[in-house]
Parts: structure tokens; C-alpha cells; sequence
């Protein structure tokens, strides 16, 4: 889904996406410091995965839009684009970044009027903007959000807020396909004996990931479902799983698939209790924080997706993804996969049905 890349220094994140316009998306990390840019890059793909955040019509750092001095509620329309726009150069924005909010600024000057002052503006000025019938939902999508953004850092959030953003579609899930999956791990297996071999790691240190990462596949579980994963929520004489703290607040028991269950049996060496499964070797066994785990997992996977050279719309949570689009591919219904994936709605499950369909008829017809 999302791919990091210096330039002359400084971080940025590529989002791609076959099915938008650009399939590119790109915006600065505004760090020189490799970590922190990967630390930055894993939240906006955490936000883009729960629908939070979109690169294409959303400001990635649209929390830092207050005014650094309140504007006087006298400043016309055509005043407040300007000290709007010198204060985004101080902050360090790149010019096309400031050219693009002066334009949806002007079409929506030439809309209310240049000397209208802003304390005179009303929600339905931006609607009629925001919701023009000559233009498309993203479109009105991007107008939201550039024109939302002069309008909170002048301290007019109230008049944007009143305005729903236009909806732009549903969005398939990205799945990552078992080649993939490979792939991947082969990545992860090279890093580590390049590591072992001079000296840069201990046994088992980054390869352990290559069965967690495994696993999350061939049991849909979210990252932090597999960061809680203990020996003693393990039964492989039942062939299951037990589930705790999911994002529901429930606790659930999933099959064991025999993938699944090979990679228990391979990793267990006497182990049980409360000791957890997944782990590096100079982890703490028994207590960690979830979140911290998925995000580091969630690193290494990105940076191994990108040597192998896989799609950078594919994350971490495209193994879950992954496994329930297996599942709709051999023939299980909307409801076997919401039980399955311990999904709330059985809406979210048709995704992947409807996925699946479609893989199928294009395979279908690159036959013919």
C-alpha cells in the first residue's frame, strides 16, 4: 500500500493504488531520521487501513492546521488564503503542496466572493462548493478537504464541520496473495544471514518474524491479536485457537488450519503457560505492549514487501486480508467468513466474496 523514499534527505511516503487517480500518491514525512519516517509511514497505513485517513483527499498532518496567531474574524476571503499559505511556507510545505490549496482556494473565492469576510460565511457556501453537481465525489472530496483546512487554521472549524465529507466508494480490501507471502519471507531470511554473518544479529534474531508473519496468515488474525498470541490460548490436540482482547472486546475460539498448526508445532519446544509465542529472542516473554509489537512487525514487513519487490499497497494487514480472501476463493459464503474473521457486520465479509468474483472472472477471461 505505502512505500518510503529519500530525496536529497528528507522522507516521503508513496501511497498506490491501482483503481485512483493519480495511482500514486506521495507527501513529505517532514523527518530526515529513517526511523522516525517509518514510524510516521506505519500510522498513516494504520489510519488508511481503519478508513481513517485518505492520501488522496486527506492532509496527513492536518492536526498541525491551528493558527499559530488567532485571524481576526474581519479578514476577507481573499486576505485569509494569503497569511494562510505564508504560514504553510514557514512551516516547510513544498510548493505544489501551496500551489494546490491557492487553487481550490480561488474556485471557492470565485464562488462567495473575495471581500466577503470570513465571519460571514455559512456551511452552506462550502456545501454548495463541496457538493457541486459538475464535479465528482473525490473532487469534491479534495475541495473539502483543502478548503476545511484554511477554514480550521482561521478558527472557522464550525462552518466545515457542519459539511459531511462526500463519500468516494468503498475500497476492496488489499489482499496479499500466498507468492507473496514467500516472497516476503524469502526477504527476511536473506536479511538475517547477511546479518549472521558479520556479526550484526543473534541466532534467531529477525527471522523469527517469518513465522509470525505466516501465521497471521493461515488465521486472518489483526497484528495485535498475534502480539497477545500465548502458548497457554494454544490447543492442537482441539485444533484451535483462543482469542483475547479482539477488537470487539469479546473473546472468540478460531480452527487451527494445518498450516497453522505446523508452524505451532515447529516453534513449541516445551514451552507453555503464559509465555508468549511470537517473539525475538531478548524479548520479554511474558509482558509487552501490543501496539509497540505491531508496529515493529509491521516495519520489518514493509521493508521486506519492498525488496521483494511487492505491490506497496500490501501491508501488514493484508495477510488478514489474504486469508479471507482464500476463504471466499474456495467457495465460503459471506457468513462462513464473518465467523471466520470475527468480523461486526456481515457487510465487511461481502468484500471479499465480491473480490474473489471478480479475481475469478478476470482469470476467467484471460483464458479465453
Amino acid at each position: 500500500m505505502a512505500s518510503i523514499f529519500d530525496r536529497s534527505g528528507n522522507f516521503y511516503a508513496q501511497f498506490y493504488d491501482s483503481s485512483r487517480s493519480p495511482k500514486r500518491k506521495r507527501f513529505s514525512l517532514r523527518t530526515s531520521d529513517r526511523k522516525e519516517a517509518r514510524r510516521r509511514l506505519t500510522d498513516f497505513e494504520r489510519a488508511y487501513e481503519e478508513g481513517k485517513f485518505d492520501p488522496w483527499t486527506d492532509d496527513p498532518f492536518s492536526e498541525d492546521e491551528s493558527a499559530e496567531d488567532p485571524v481576526d474574524g474581519r479578514t476577507t476571503v481573499s486576505e485569509a488564503i494569503e497569511v494562510f499559505c505564508e504560514a504553510k511556507e514557514r512551516q516547510g510545505r513544498t510548493e505544489s503542496t501551496i500551489r494546490n490549496y491557492r487553487k481550490q482556494w480561488r474556485l471557492f473565492r470565485g464562488r462567495v466572493g473575495g471581500e466577503t469576510e470570513l465571519s460571514c460565511l455559512k456551511p452552506e457556501d462550502v456545501r454548495s462548493f463541496v457538493y457541486d453537481s459538475d464535479v465528482k465525489a473525490t473532487t469534491g472530496a479534495n475541495r473539502h478537504r483543502h478548503v476545511g483546512a484554511v477554514l480550521r487554521w482561521t478558527g472557522h472549524s464550525e462552518i466545515i464541520d457542519a459539511v459531511e465529507k462526500p463519500k468516494t466508494g468503498d475500497k476492496l480490501p488489499k489482499a496479499l496473495r500466498e507468492d507473496e507471502l514467500r516472497a516476503i519471507c524469502r526477504e527476511a531470511v536473506k536479511d538475517y544471514r547477511k546479518k549472521r554473518l558479520s556479526g550484526g544479529c543473534r541466532p534467531r534474531e529477525v527471522v523469527w518474524m517469518v513465522p509470525a508473519i505466516r501465521f497471521a496468515y493461515f488465521t486472518g488474525l489483526r497484528g495485535s491479536e498475534l502480539a497477545r498470541v500465548r502458548w497457554s490460548h494454544v490447543d492442537l490436540d482441539r485444533q484451535q485457537l483462543t482469542i483475547y482482547e479482539q477488537k470487539s472486546g469479546n473473546e472468540s475460539t478460531i480452527p487451527l488450519v494445518e498450516p497453522a498448526r505446523e508452524i505451532l508445532r515447529r516453534l513449541n519446544d516445551g514451552e507453555k503457560g503464559s509465555t508468549y509465542v511470537f517473539r525475538s529472542p531478548r524479548s520479554v516473554r511474558k509482558e509487552r505492549s501490543a501496539n509497540r509489537f505491531r508496529e515493529r512487525v509491521s516495519r520489518k514487513f514493509a521493508e521486506y514487501r519492498d525488496e521483494a519487490g511487492v505491490l506497496p499497497e500490501l501491508t501488514l494487514h493484508g495477510l488478514r486480508h489474504g486469508f479471507a480472501t482464500r476463504l471466499a476463493e474456495n467457495g465460503a459464503s459471506a457468513v462462513d467468513i464473518k465467523s471466520a474473521m470475527r468480523h461486526a457486520s456481515v457487510q465487511t465479509s461481502m468484500k471479499y466474496v465480491h473480490m474473489a468474483n471478480e479475481r475469478l472472472q478476470s482469470e476467467t477471461e484471460s483464458d479465453f
